[in-house]
């Protein structure tokens, strides 16, 4: 018990420091709640097929294949062109893809591979900043 509560703390931690990038506090909070629900529907699916009497009828990989898909959706709608050809949101959407999937490595109890990708997500955030700034100068 007291480790799917850590993996979904985790989860709303990671979703925020990821989702804080967008520099909105109400976008942090729908990025810790994605990540969170991710990583709950990846602990439904992985103890539902432990709990299952015949674990070689089900998949426990079908719920999480489902939020990609979701997602994908969802992102797909947040990227526009604006009347002067520029791509908006696309950043925003890539964020929440690999939020989600940080939150199916968490769910999936891969704690470790999670903090070293989240941390190569933060130094990826990092350097484009620093070289949107250089280009500015």
């Amino acid at each position: 018990m007291e480790t799917f509560l850590f993996r979904i703390i985790l989860a709303g931690f990671i979703g925020f420091i990821i989702g804080k990038r967008s520099d909105t506090f109400h976008t942090a909070i729908v990025f810790a709640i994605a990540c969170m629900g991710t990583a709950l529907l990846t602990i439904t699916s992985t103890e539902f097929y432990k709990l299952s009497t015949f674990p070689w009828m089900g998949d426990p990989g079908r719920l999480s294949a489902q939020v990609i898909s979701a997602l994908g959706f969802i992102g797909s709608g947040m990227i526009w062109i604006t009347r002067d050809k520029k791509i908006v949101g696309l950043p925003v959407a890539a964020n929440l893809w690999i939020t989600a999937i940080l939150g199916m490595l968490i769910g999936a109890g891969l704690e470790n591979a999670t903090v070293m990708a989240a941390f190569f997500v933060i130094i990826i955030y990092y350097l484009s900043d620093l070289v949107i700034r250089w280009k500015k100068k």
